[in-house]
């Protein structure tokens, strides 16, 4: 499917959500281009992809708790794939927080990964609710940036 032909939005919320979205990818290019230019001697006291990246994480997850609560198509859903979405939707905050625990940079290998499942789960997911069909484009285009600065951003750190 062409995304070009959804670029232009009726709605005003959907151009808001993209927007934003897009806006989301700045800290992790801040944080890119701080351990590029400052890889001794940080501007930001962190690993700023590592502890943005687990709070977007942490958000990708909870986004199924809020569907699961307010889709007024949720009645077609067996209860058993609602558990399971419940169930997935705090997930990608407990891996956060075992990420955010420790300090080696493989974590960052690992957020990415966690990433990409997430991307995997949404893929499959997504048939259950009613999302705007940019939305999953949106969702892969964010992912694929996002898992690409992860993966810089540990060849930079792996040694510090």
């Amino acid at each position: 499917m062409n995304f070009s032909k959804h670029i232009f939005f009726k709605n005003l919320n959907s151009k808001l959500i993209i927007l934003l979205s897009i806006l989301g990818l700045l800290p992790f290019l801040f944080g890119l281009i701080d351990l590029l230019l400052n890889k001794n001697n940080l501007f930001f006291v962190i690993n700023l992809p590592k502890y943005y990246g687990s709070i977007i994480l942490t958000f990708l997850g909870a986004v199924y708790w809020g569907i699961i609560l307010n889709d007024s198509n949720k009645n077609l859903i067996s209860e058993k794939v609602k558990t399971y979405i419940i169930c997935w939707s705090i997930i990608p905050s407990l891996c956060s927080g075992l990420i955010l625990i420790f300090s080696s940079s493989i974590t960052i290998i690992i957020l990415a990964v966690c990433f990409i499942i997430v991307q995997l789960v949404d893929e499959f997911i997504i048939k259950y609710f009613k999302f705007p069909i940019w939305y999953l484009f949106l969702r892969r285009l964010l992912t694929i940036f996002v898992t690409f600065i992860l993966l810089f951003s540990y060849f930079l750190v792996r040694n510090i």
